[in-house]
């Protein structure tokens, strides 16, 4: 029975294409646009995030948790200085479905209004990647383009970040080139000093969380139970710019 009712929960969030889990309301109803909304300043403080365990962990390991990637499954990429996680192996190029609609003659839209739909959902360590009403960072990103476009992306930001150097045009190590709906990756949390995160290795084997970019400086994205679930922050001058690592779409690709 429980997996019956877990099967129908996901095959209604996939045809249905509408938002599923606790957080599902609509951005205007909880007064959050995702030009400028914002939640508070949990993420920004150290006195929380110094001690936010889950946050400093990300969701470094799930994918070998729960798929068996191996630790020396690490390859040099040709592009700069990252680093592919088990290269293309495993990696299947996804499209959006052809019988959906852009939003706005963008499908990047489609994803970030899905996104905010989930805005408020709680957040869950390596949370059940069939079942939308908890997300960690990678679960909620893959939701977004699952639920909006059928686009099933990897299970993890690492994954994730192997499939957008894979196959993206459009990959960048400068967080100011970012477009609406791009997947941001980062390092893993270590402190709100920018001075930590001198020389630290930001190839892909070391990112943690992934997030969706919203433009004019924000993203959506969950990084701990302390933070609040799926958030919107700035990524501009805050621990998220030190720990920028990789960015991309996932629409303009090869």
């Amino acid at each position: 029975m429980k997996h019956t009712k877990k099967l129908l929960t996901v095959l209604s969030c996939v045809l249905v294409l509408s938002g599923c889990g606790k957080g599902n309301v609509a951005p205007q109803q909880i007064g959050v646009s995702t030009q400028q909304g914002g939640m508070d300043r949990r993420l920004l403080d150290p006195k929380i995030t110094n001690q936010d365990v889950l946050l400093q962990r990300g969701d470094a390991n799930i994918e070998l948790e729960k798929r068996g990637y191996r630790a020396q499954d690490v390859a040099s990429s040709t592009n700069s200085s990252i680093k592919i996680l088990g290269g293309t192996q495993g990696l299947v190029q996804v499209r959006p479905n052809p019988s959906i609609q852009p939003k706005e003659g963008n499908y990047a839209e489609n994803v970030i209004s899905q996104a905010a739909m989930y805005y408020g959902t709680p957040y869950e360590f390596s949370s059940d990647r069939s079942d939308p009403s908890t997300f960690d960072c990678s679960d909620f990103t893959r939701w977004a383009y699952l639920s909006s476009l059928g686009m099933d992306i990897p299970k993890d930001s690492r994954s994730q970040a192997t499939y957008v150097q894979s196959f993206s045009n459009r990959t960048y190590t400068t967080i100011d080139q970012a477009h609406r709906g791009d997947l941001l990756f980062f390092v893993s949390y270590k402190g709100t000093n920018p001075d930590n995160y001198i020389g630290m290795d930001k190839s892909i084997g070391n990112i943690t969380h992934v997030g969706i970019y919203l433009g004019n400086g924000k993203i959506i994205h969950t990084a701990s139970a302390a933070t609040g679930g799926v958030r919107i922050d700035e990524v501009a001058n805050n621990h998220l710019t030190y720990r920028f690592a990789l960015g991309g779409s996932v629409l303009d690709t090869k």
